[in-house]
């Protein structure tokens, strides 16, 4: 008789899957080469059909970084508000979506074939860029909902408005995650981008 695997046994497989095919990637690049990664080889070491690769990954350079659609929790993108902080806000969200693309996937190696492979950095930027679209609509919302910033700034629509502020949400992050004491297996947390924030504000108001 033939039996239907549950729910959770589906998904504990689907994440089986989705590792193996990761790991695969991640090792043949990093041991063979990029160009000796193919999708057949992966999926050979992995111990499933190149068919089966491509429900799980769009291309090699994914599977190689272990690249997900990045993912905007509704419940965070709620609590924006142009009422305080709006870019200490956009820089906590911009962090934890595109933490949502890469996952936890080993920071070292990922940093390294990143290192050798332009090909993977622009990859990896592509799915950046996603996760800051996401932000980014999120704060047009955001802004609908308070009077002074609804009509946008300074003649600017509330979307340029908010790529804006998405733009420079991303410069504490891209400084704190350059400091020497920053550990990526950890990732960034509020009390590590409350420095660099407060710094952004001081060079804000000086130069202004």
């Amino acid at each position: 008789m033939n039996t239907v695997a549950s729910p959770g046994l589906r998904e504990r497989r689907k994440v089986e899957t989705w590792t193996a095919l990761h790991e695969a990637a991640a090792s043949l690049a990093q041991q063979r080469g990029l160009e000796q990664a193919t999708v057949e080889a992966i999926a050979d070491s992995a111990g499933v059909s190149a068919r089966t690769f491509f429900n799980y990954f769009p291309s090699k350079e994914d599977a190689v970084l272990g690249l997900r659609e990045p993912v905007l929790d509704p419940d965070e993108s709620a609590k924006l508000t142009g009422a305080r902080d709006l870019l200490a806000q956009a820089s906590l969200l911009l962090v934890a979506v595109a933490r949502s693309a890469i996952g936890d996937t080993d920071p070292a190696r990922r940093r390294e074939l990143l290192l050798r492979y332009p090909d993977l950095f622009q990859r990896h930027m592509e799915y950046i860029a996603k996760a800051e679209a996401l932000v980014c609509g999120a704060v047009v919302e955001a802004l609908s909902g308070e009077p002074s910033w609804s009509g946008g700034a300074a003649g600017f629509s509330p979307e340029d408005t908010a790529r804006m502020i998405v733009m420079l949400a991303s410069v504490p992050v891209r400084f704190r995650a350059k400091s020497p004491d920053f550990d990526p297996a950890t990732g960034l947390t509020p009390e590590d981008l409350a420095p660099a924030v407060a710094l952004f504000h001081h060079l804000q108001r000086k130069l202004s």
